[in-house]
Formats: structure tokens, sequence, C-alpha cells
């Protein structure tokens, strides 16, 4: 008898604590779409009309998990230059609940296979519109903790998250991004104004800090560590890109440095006072290259790597909410 009371007594309060933790959207206590159901299936591919009238598509995972009634994450993950929003799933692997047990999983599908901000994006295409028109309408129809919307992506995916970050209404609420081998371009006059060590970083958060975590490899040929010129704009070095971050969140240039995978992989730490070191992590692996970390063989890289990325990322992303 005393035993029931407990376990009812803690039914309770967990029920409580899972709906007033973090700010439910006002999608929670709507029936997932049919199409949808049961959770935790294949994830779906998804027709979407921005609210300027343009046509896009994304695919979605929902968690084996999900009840209409407990406010879950929701991630974003971001292809790059020339690839689909079906390779993305399977590269980042958000959809693997052994990775990611909780959170919605969102992989859209950039116009021209390429995201704004970079040189070859097709022209006029509003992206930052596109996914602020996502988070309106997943939190209008889906259970979303609206505190915790992150952004990940690969290569120009992984650039995009940095405009999302630097736009002034999204980096109100985009909790925490994490590029992969991300390609920062920098629009530039001439080939002579592309410093990669001292470039400007142009940016205009709202809200300070953002944590993010970057990964990069060392023989990366395709978005190169030291940055340069690359079509007609320049790519800021990956160390040079990442101390403007923890100068941007207040924190500067210092660093705690930690060599893990016996000297093979080198995490750099940014922040300052007791609980912030690493709210601006980097990732360098040596002698990997334009790749997703991954332990297993995957499509950008047969051998596999000393570390899996993906619940390195799950894990940034569940320390930090808005």
């Amino acid at each position: 008898m005393v035993y029931s009371k407990i376990a009812s007594f803690l039914a309770i309060a967990s029920a409580l604590f899972m709906t007033s933790y973090g700010a439910s959207s006002v999608g929670c206590g709507k029936d997932l779409p049919p199409s949808q159901q049961p959770p935790g299936g294949p994830s779906h591919k998804t027709d979407f009309n921005q609210t300027d009238g343009t046509a896009r598509i994304y695919r979605i995972h929902i968690p084996s998990n999900y009840t209409k009634d407990t406010p879950v994450p929701l991630i974003f993950s971001f292809h790059g230059h020339g690839d689909t929003a079906k390779h993305q799933e399977d590269l980042s692997q958000f959809s693997n609940e052994s990775f990611n047990p909780n959170a919605i999983a969102v992989y859209p599908q950039g116009l021209k296979d390429a995201w704004q901000g970079a040189p070859y994006a097709k022209p006029g295409v509003n992206d930052i519109g596109f996914v602020q028109d996502m988070i309106d309408y997943f939190s209008s129809r889906y259970c979303i903790d609206t505190t915790r919307i992150y952004a990940a992506g690969k290569s120009n995916g992984g650039g995009f998250t940095s405009t999302l970050a630097c736009s002034p209404t999204l980096s109100k609420q985009i909790a925490a991004i994490a590029p992969v081998s991300g390609a920062f371009y920098i629009p530039i006059s001439s080939p002579d104004d592309c410093s990669p060590a001292t470039i400007p970083i142009p940016c205009n958060i709202s809200r300070s800090p953002i944590p993010i975590i970057e990964f990069h490899g060392s023989a990366d040929k395709v978005i190169s560590y030291d940055g340069g010129y690359q079509d007609g704009d320049c790519l800021p070095s990956i160390p040079h890109w990442v101390r403007e971050w923890s100068k941007r969140d207040g924190y500067g240039a210092s660093n705690k440095t930690t060599d893990l995978h016996h000297g093979k992989v080198q995490k750099y730490e940014y922040g300052g006072g007791k609980g912030n070191l690493g709210v601006v992590t980097h990732y360098l692996t040596q002698g990997l290259g334009h790749a997703w970390p991954s332990t297993l063989p995957n499509s950008d890289n047969p051998n596999g790597t000393y570390f899996d990325a993906t619940p390195i990322i799950i894990d940034f992303f569940n320390k930090y909410t808005l």
C-alpha cells in the first residue's frame, strides 16, 4: 500500500516535471499527422511552402518515445553543397535513437542544393526565412520545447548554422549550433582582401553567449582548416573563426586544450567563470578530410575515425537552453 502511494506520487511528480520543463509550444496536445503514426518509424518527406510562396521540402524524424503532451527538443541538420536531405540524415545520424533518443530531427533541402550565405547559393532565396517558417510551423503542430531548438550541418550546411546564429531574430530562437567541416564564406571585393587569419567576421547576434561546437579535419581539402580564397569569397581559418566566436560570446581567445585519442584529436574549450568552460568548443582531428566524424565508415570516410561526432553534439546541445 505504501509502495503504491509512493509510486503514484512519483508518477505525478514526474509528469508535472516533464510538462513544466522548458517552454511548451502551442502544438502540445495535438495528435501526430497520420503519416507519422506511430512515432519512431522511418523519416517522412514533406512538402512545405514558405510564407513568401517558395515551395520547399524537408524530412522529419519523430522519436519513438514522443508523446503529444511532453515538449521535446528540435534539431535541424543541414546538408552540404550539392547534397540532399536524405543523405544528410544518413550521414549525421540524428534519426539514430541510440545517439538521439528524444529530439525531433528535421533535414531541410536547399534550393540548388545549397544554403544562403554561400557564393554559389541561388540568388534571392531566403533560407533564413525558411528556417523561421519551419520553427513557427513545428511549434504550432508538434509538442516542441521552444528553449531547446538547435542547428547542425555539414560544410555549406555547417556554415549556414553560423548564418542562422548571426541572424538578429534566429539568434534568439536557436539555443546552440554544431557545424561540421563548416564553410564560413565571407564576401570580399578582391582576392587581395582575403586574410584568413585576421579577416573580420560579420555577425549580428541578439543574445550572448551563443554556444557552438565545431568539428574539422586537418586534412580537409574541400574547406581548408587554414582558410583561403575560394569560390570568389574568403574562408577564414578555423582557429580564427572559433576565436572570434569566443570573443563575441565575451570569453576572449584563451582556451583549455586537451589531447584525445593518443594525441590524434585536440579539443579546444573556450569560456570563462565556473560552469562556462566549453561554451565554445572545437575538435581538430589530425589526418581527417572533409568528413563527419564517425567510428564506422560512412559516405564521407570509408575508414572511419577516432570518435562519433553526433553523440558529442547531442550531449553538447543537452547542456544549453535559451
